[in-house]
């Protein structure tokens, strides 16, 4: 019986390359017993295994021989292991799951989606693109025009709150952002996410913002930025503004509710303004209300023993911290 003891990077390459010891492993591995500790030690050995190339291919053929394949994962991420043998596991679509979550090559990557259009390589390889230098806006795009309906969009989604290393690599997602909603949920919401990127990020301003807002006018696009912190007052006016001429209910609402939070959080808080607020019970009001010096403290005391709301324990942590640091600049006890 193998334990996990007796592995490391030298006995377990030995071990593998003799049948005996191969079989006992499967032995073991094989039993109702949770082996995940013995498991994590054979990838771990794999990994860090000091042994040649030739003779990594020889221990992960021999596994997949003897359908083991699954034992030959850790040596996928062996430095030794050469970039030729990655490209021919891909091509024959073996350890597929464990190629596809590799950093690189980036030959390895490349191949992985034209040959199996992988979401992890697509992704990586994907944001890759977005941010080096070397690769040519024309290449990006191109890349993007062919996996941007990889799991429903997932490259777009990602790519939303990412700065590229260019404007003219910005145009192109955003030109791949046009067709988004037709590729999935994750692309539907790639825009709503770069819009509110554009809103909040320094390399982003009102003009840019504003020409990305004239071309997805969807309601959600504009609630999710209202929902969001826009530090920049020039681009919180200019969300505010479109979000009073729209006539879309969640739109309205979404407005509401940040001039509830604004009011909230004023440092000019008026006592009867803080009654109103609190009537209202929302909860990303309530806990503004809770963190509010001016807030009353017959309402602040009411927020300290809340229960039966969302997030009901941010609300009483941060109402109980406003009471005792008024509690303290009276001079007052705290019991």
């Amino acid at each position: 019986m193998i334990i996990e003891d007796d592995l490391n990077p030298m006995t377990l390459v030995a071990g593998l390359l003799r049948p005996a010891w191969r079989h006992d492993l499967y032995r073991t591995l094989d039993t109702p017993d949770d082996n995940t500790a013995l498991r994590n030690a054979i990838d771990r050995a794999a990994s860090g295994a000091e042994t040649s190339a030739a003779q990594l291919r020889q221990i992960v053929e021999t596994l997949v021989a003897e359908g083991q394949e699954w034992l030959g994962k850790g040596f996928v991420h062996n430095p030794n292991m050469s970039e030729e043998y990655l490209l021919e596991l891909c091509d024959r679509g073996v350890l597929t799951g464990v190629l596809g979550h590799c950093a690189g090559p980036r030959s390895l990557l490349v191949r992985m989606c034209e040959v199996h259009r992988y979401p992890e390589s697509v992704l990586t390889l994907g944001l890759g693109f977005y941010r080096d230098p070397d690769i040519r806006p024309d290449e990006f795009a191109a890349f993007v025009r062919r996996y941007r309906d990889v799991s429903g969009g997932w490259l777009l989604r990602a790519l939303a709150e990412v700065d590229p290393d260019s404007t003219v690599k910005l145009a192109a997602y955003e030109a791949a952002l046009d067709g988004a909603p037709a590729v999935g949920d994750a692309g539907r919401k790639a825009i709503a996410f770069h819009a509110r990127h554009l809103a909040n990020a320094a390399s982003s301003d009102a003009g840019r913002l504003a020409r990305f807002l004239d071309r997805h006018t969807d309601a959600q696009v504009l609630t999710l930025l209202l929902e969001s912190c826009v530090p920049d007052p020039v681009r919180g006016e200019l969300l505010e503004s479109r979000a009073r001429d729209s006539t879309d209910p969640s739109v309205s609402d979404a407005l509401r509710r940040r001039k509830h939070r604004r009011e909230a959080s004023s440092p000019s808080l008026a006592p009867e303004a803080a009654a109103v607020l609190a009537a209202t019970g929302a909860p990303d009001v309530l806990v503004l209300l809770a963190a509010n010096p001016r807030t009353p403290p017959p309402i602040l005391r009411e927020l300290s023993a809340m229960r039966a709301s969302h997030g009901a324990r941010a609300i009483r942590d941060a109402a109980t911290r406003t009471l005792h640091l008024a509690r303290r600049a009276a001079g007052r006890p705290e019991f």
